[in-house]
């Protein structure tokens, strides 16, 4: 509905529109070692609607230790 000096209008049509939700999980990673480096890929999950703006390695070590 709008409104002006003249007064209101009707009520428009009602619509249902998609929000964004939280993005998928990503795939399961692969790995691939080489001497001095250790490559991650996966493969990038639905966006739920909007752009995913950065991931979170975690790498376990051996000994439990947790890094990022």
């Amino acid at each position: 509905m709008a409104r002006n000096a003249y007064g209101f209008s009707v009520f428009s049509d009602t619509i249902s529109i998609l929000t964004a939700q939280k993005p998928a999980q990503p795939s399961p990673p692969t790995t691939l070692w080489i001497p001095d480096d250790v490559i991650i890929t996966w493969t990038a999950p639905d966006n739920g609607g909007s752009a995913i703006t950065g991931y979170i390695v975690t790498i376990k070590q051996n000994d439990d230790f947790y890094s990022t």
